[in-house]
Formats: structure tokens, sequence, C-alpha cells
């Protein structure tokens, strides 16, 4: 088995799914930034709460690494029900960026700042909940084909064998997400909040962290 083959061909064989993914992230972002104003007083509180209690520590990464892995599988197992939770959590993930872009720059009049804490992990962390999500609707269409092969009479091992790539695909990048995951949360737990402070430090004379 060739590894690199084999991720070339789960990725570029369903780029399609990639596709529609994209353009459901990208209509939440859009709403998150239209709509920022009016849902902040329901997500800042939140997200105030979450950065008070950061800490840059091996700890704090260990804990984003294992909320990471744990919304992937979730995701993956989850999607197996007509995909639902890896198109909602794809729309919910825009959205929440979405707002974010459109409250930091909106109130804090820096689109420095908002690029600083979501950039260095989040060129790793978005492609693996892509490829989580995509991974789950993947095991949706398995499940789907099988349940579709086996009342046209096939049995379960030929049903089986007529959707075995579509699993295959499914678990690659399901794999692919949770070692992106582990990269971004030791990114996001050590080297995001250090230059959130640096930044911000040299804008608003003050730590973020």
């Amino acid at each position: 088995m060739n590894i690199k083959n084999e991720i070339k061909e789960a990725s570029v064989e369903n780029k399609k799914i990639f596709a529609v993914l994209l353009v459901i992230f990208i209509l939440g972002f859009i709403l998150g930034a239209i709509i920022a104003d009016d849902i902040a007083p329901i997500l800042m509180p939140a997200l105030k709460e979450l950065v008070n209690g950061t800490n840059i520590s091996s700890i704090d990464a260990f804990n984003i690494m294992i909320h990471n892995e744990t919304t992937a599988i979730y995701v993956f197992l989850g999607s197996i029900i007509f995909g639902i939770y890896a198109i909602l959590g794809m729309f919910a993930n825009g959205l929440v960026m979405g707002f974010m872009a459109g409250y930091t720059i909106k109130s804090m009049h820096s689109l420095m700042i908002y690029i600083i804490l979501i950039v260095p992990h989040g060129i790793i962390e978005i492609p693996a909940f892509f490829c989580s999500c995509t991974a789950g609707i993947l095991l949706f269409l398995f499940a789907f084909r099988l349940i579709k092969d086996i009342i046209n009479k096939n049995t379960l091992k030929e049903s089986y064998e007529n959707n075995k790539k579509t699993i295959k695909h499914a678990v690659i990048l399901l794999l692919i997400s949770i070692v992106l995951f582990a990269i971004a949360a030791l990114i996001e737990g050590f080297i995001t909040p250090e230059l959130g402070n640096i930044v911000n430090q040299q804008i608003n004379g003050t730590k973020l962290f």
C-alpha cells in the first residue's frame, strides 16, 4: 500500500464533497460576519470565558487536542445519519469564524489581531475539519449504498465489496483529520497565544492572555 497515493486518491475522488462543504462553510462565514453585532451578546460571554481561562501550557494544548479529536470522531460517527452532523458542523464552524472576523474588526479595529489568533493553527485546523466532515459524509454514503445493495438482493459480502472503497476513503480522511487536529492543537496551545500577546502589546499595550 502506497500511503501517499491512498491519500491522494481519497482527496481527489471526493473533491465534489469538499467543494459542497466549502460552499456551506463560506455561507456560514458570511452570515456570521453580517450578524456579528446581533449574536455578540450570545457568543462573546462564552468566548471571553474561554480566553480568560487560558494559560499557555502543555496542559492547555493537550485539552485542545482531546477536544478536537473528540469533535472529529463525533462528527464522523454522527454523520451516518444523512450527513447532518457534517453539514451542520461545517456551517456552525463558518458562522463562528465569520462572527469572530466581523466582531473583532468592528470592536478592535484590527484585522491583524484576528489574523494572528486564527491563521497559525487555522491553516491546519480548518482542513482537518473539512477532512472529518467529508469522512462523515462518506460514512453515510457507505451505509446507504450498503443497505441499498442488500435490498437489491446482494449478499452482505457482495455489498461490502461493492462499496469498500467508500469506507476506505472515509477512514483515511478521518485519520488525516486526527493527525492535523493534533498538530493544530500544539500550535494553538503554544504558538498562537504568544503571537497574540506580542501583536496586541504592540497595538494596544496589553497582553491578551
